[in-house]
């Protein structure tokens, strides 16, 4: 994929900056569907005065409404990366939505990233949660996405973004699904969910990058970060699920759901007995893989008008 680029000129009204794309804010309305000269490839904006990127998949046709589903890779990967190691791309157009894959930008080693705060890169001042609500903005007005369907995946580093987005005072995603993340206890202290966000999470009991029972003493340097279980007790308290169910799906993955009984909102966790530090093929259910698992997630948590 070459990057494509967005023609910006500007212009000054009362005092503001009033920003005019030349390509790509033109739509043609098609029945229920939008013609657009979005497609899938890379493409570059200025967010917080940085240069941004990100991969955009779209099915041929874009529904009025179609949900957004962004995926954000780890520490030290890409968009491109993480696009093809969850599997989202097939399901795309299957399903009718539009996936996004946001670039992070790089620290003074290099190395890329989403700040979350980790304690290496607390000189850094990039704010990719604004950056993300910028980019949803931008899609949402472009693409006619639905701002009530907006979801939140990804891996490592991009589970813990996936989860710090769902923590914001107001969120702007309906629900995540981390794979292989934690909360930084920064940012988790004292933490209530803001809004009815549900949650999927997956994590590797042998996992030795993300470990299951965290690291509040910051032995291994990337800040001190809660448990698997401390993690899901803040979401499950905090949205008062009182009931549980608990399933074996197949040899070393349990399930185990919290919720309520009014309303839907829930938390999922896929405990893994085995694997480490990855992104599962699949979570044993009905052979289907784990991007399969977490769109089937995100569907049951589109507004109800869906």
């Amino acid at each position: 994929m070459k990057p494509h680029f967005w023609t910006i000129s500007s212009v000054i009204l009362c005092g503001a900056v009033v920003f005019l794309q030349s390509r790509l804010s033109a739509e043609e309305n098609l029945g229920d569907g939008i013609r657009t000269p979005w497609k899938s490839e890379v493409y570059r904006m200025t967010s917080g005065g940085r240069n941004r990127s990100f991969i955009l998949d779209l099915p041929r046709t874009v529904r009025t409404g179609a949900p957004l589903v962004m995926v954000f890779h780890g520490f030290t990967g890409s968009a491109k990366a993480v696009r093809e190691l969850t599997g989202f791309v097939p399901l795309v157009e299957k399903h009718g939505f539009v996936a996004v894959y946001p670039e992070g930008t790089t620290d003074s080693k290099g190395k890329s990233f989403f700040n979350v705060d980790y304690e290496f890169h607390r000189d850094q001042t990039v704010d990719d949660v604004g950056f993300a609500r910028e980019l949803v903005s931008r899609l949402v007005r472009d693409l006619g996405v639905d701002p009530k369907a907006v979801f939140a995946t990804g891996f490592s580093n991009g589970a813990d973004m996936s989860f710090y987005l769902g923590a914001q005072p107001k969120p702007f995603v309906c629900a995540i699904a981390p794979v292989a993340g934690t909360m930084m206890e920064s940012w988790a202290k004292g933490f209530r969910p803001a809004d009815r966000v549900s949650v999927l999470a997956v994590n590797a009991r042998r996992d030795r990058t993300t470990l299951w029972d965290g690291d509040l003493q910051n032995r291994d340097g990337w800040g001190a970060y809660l448990g698997t279980e401390g993690v899901v007790d803040l979401w499950v308290k905090g949205l008062a699920l009182t009931r549980q169910d608990q399933v074996v799906l197949s040899p070393g993955i349990q399930r185990t759901r919290w919720f309520s009984g009014v309303g839907n909102t829930e938390v999922k966790l896929y405990a893994l007995e085995a694997g480490g530090h990855e992104w599962p093929r699949h979570l044993g259910e009905k052979n289907r893989t784990t991007a399969e698992v977490i769109w089937s997630f995100f569907d049951g948590h589109r507004p109800k008008s869906h």
